[in-house]
């Protein structure tokens, strides 16, 4: 199948489909550059008509590419205390983990700040670039999936906020000089944050293979009820009994198969894990042969003793409340939908949106840890080593956000749905 050609069109058609958050059927819909499509029951964003979508992501993806060569070219940050000096480039946040045995975490920095970035900014250049050209049309669907399952994963500007956390930790004990490389990696950051935000998805995957086929729809059925499966990946609607999207070709199920119970094993393990990620300590200082060992909360407290009141909220917010709150959120959201509890969906769902988009933002900690690690190596006078906890909490954070990407929010409205049917 060959890309559809389409001119810079004035306004674009987005396919009839179904909400992936409340399973609603959505009819096609007609946007001018600059509107957006959203279920008109729970809001979600379901498209937009973003301007000039075959080009910018081309131009930030490309300036990205040589911002992040630049932020490895040169020092990316410069410590000293007492005549003693110590340099670290953007790798070294990686390699001294790896090279003092912390390798889970050496290979979750890889992934979150290079591997998965890089896949993500290529894969879209190579996806626009060839849109008019042709290319196989299963690569093209491989590239697309791709896209839209590493997208949550990419943590460039949590680890930028985590830089800037472990310069206010060491401004009051030596100097802190930010390199050129931290300059261009703000830039990376920002690009890929443009980039990501210049293409949308539905509008990607229509360019690519064209419209799917038009259908008569209930617009207040949701698609389970009208016989109809809708796909995450790219949005087009097939029959209840297809297996695989005929657009691009991913697996369907009307709802996430084993998905509630997947979602209990994974917030036990979670449960389990935050009690040592809060217990040990997530770093060890040792200074002039004196090791003192510290937890997240005694980082905190730290940073309130020294009057960074700010960023001591932000680290006990981040480190401490959102994992707990997060946990606490989706036993809540497990717990009502098994128990068949189907009032207030809206409310529910809100929840849910607000424990899939702060999940990430723990990892904070995590990357503060890295940094200083990879920084602070004065063997006579001050080294840092991440502690036992770094392990586990950044296990807490990750099956976190597995978990909320294994809950199928469409159950809750299938609640509602249940009630009504009763009445």
């Amino acid at each position: 199948m060959h890309p559809v050609s389409h001119q810079h069109p004035i306004t674009y058609t987005h396919d009839a489909t179904a909400c992936e958050e409340c399973d609603l059927l959505v009819p096609a819909t007609t946007l001018a550059v600059g509107e957006a499509s959203a279920c008109p029951r729970c809001g979600h964003t379901l498209s937009q008509h973003l301007p000039q979508q075959e080009r910018r992501p081309l131009a930030y993806g490309f300036a990205a590419l040589i911002m992040f060569g630049l932020s490895n070219a040169f020092t990316f940050m410069s410590f000293s205390s007492h005549g003693v000096g110590q340099e670290m480039t953007f790798l070294q946040c990686i390699t001294t983990l790896v090279a003092q045995g912390y390798l889970f975490l050496g290979a979750v920095l890889s992934l979150t700040l290079i591997g998965l970035p890089l896949v993500y900014v290529g894969s879209i250049m190579l996806v626009l670039w060839r849109l008019d050209k042709e290319m196989h049309s299963n690569a093209l669907r491989s590239l697309g999936r791709l896209l839209c399952r590493i997208k949550p994963w990419l943590m460039v500007d949590v680890f930028l906020i985590g830089v800037l956390i472990s310069l206010v930790k060491l401004m009051g004990m030596a100097d802190i000089k930010m390199g050129l490389s931290f300059w261009a990696f703000v830039g990376y950051t920002l690009l890929l944050i443009k980039m990501i935000s210049s293409l949308d998805r539905m509008w990607l995957w229509q360019r690519l293979f064209g419209p799917t086929e038009a259908r008569e729809l209930d617009p207040e059925a949701g698609a389970m009820e009208s016989g109809l499966v809708g796909c995450h990946i790219c949005g087009a609607l097939s029959d209840a009994d297809a297996d695989t999207c005929s657009r691009c070709g991913d697996r369907l199920h009307q709802r996430k198969p084993g998905g509630l119970n997947r979602t209990w094993a994974l917030l036990i393990t979670s449960v389990i894990l935050y009690v040592p990620a809060n217990l040990y300590p997530i770093m060890d200082t040792v200074f002039l042969g004196d090791d003192s060992p510290s937890t997240i909360l005694g980082g905190v407290i730290l940073l309130w003793g020294m009057g960074s009141y700010p960023i001591a909220a932000i680290i006990f917010i981040a480190s401490v409340v959102v994992p707990l709150v997060k946990i606490l959120a989706l036993l809540w959201l497990c717990y009502m939908v098994q128990r068949g509890q189907g009032d207030s969906p809206l409310r529910k769902l809100k929840l849910y949106r607000m424990t899939e988009f702060v999940g990430r933002w723990s990892m904070i900690d995590v990357f503060v840890v890295a940094i200083l690690a990879g920084l602070i190596r004065l063997d006579n006078l001050m080294t840092i080593y991440p502690g036992p906890a770094a392990v586990a909490f950044a296990g807490v954070v990750l099956i976190t956000m597995v978990a909320a990407m294994s809950f199928d929010s469409r159950l809750i409205w299938d609640l509602q749905q249940g009630e009504r049917e009763r009445e």
